[in-house]
């Protein structure tokens, strides 16, 4: 029987990742005035975040990591995501996500 050896995640990517994750759940107002939800997939905002090593885009599943933490997000992402999504990049960055949600919600 081995032994499976685990990454710790840093707890602050951990933060930051649901964070982001939270940001991807898009409420979008129809033509017709109605309220809908769009999740923002990852594969698409993948395609959004263009680095200096990636000028093409990120992939999939680095979204993916960053989501739940095991990658951490630098800055070039960190402004890159925030401006594809429309807000801040502290908005990411900042504790408690609770606010910024409030006011994604009001601005629909």
């Amino acid at each position: 029987m081995g032994t499976r050896v685990t990454q710790d995640k840093d707890p602050e990517d951990v933060r930051v990742g649901e964070t982001l994750k939270t940001f991807l759940h898009r409420v979008e107002q129809t033509p017709a005035g109605y309220l809908t939800s769009r999740p923002i997939t990852h594969e698409e905002l993948a395609k959004q975040v263009r680095t200096r090593r990636a000028p093409r885009g990120v992939t999939r599943s680095y979204i993916s990591q960053l989501c739940s933490g095991e990658k951490h997000m630098t800055n070039e992402v960190l402004f890159q995501i925030a401006h594809y999504l429309g807000i801040p990049p502290m908005a990411i960055k900042q504790p408690d996500p609770e606010p910024q949600m409030q006011h994604l919600f009001a601005a629909a």
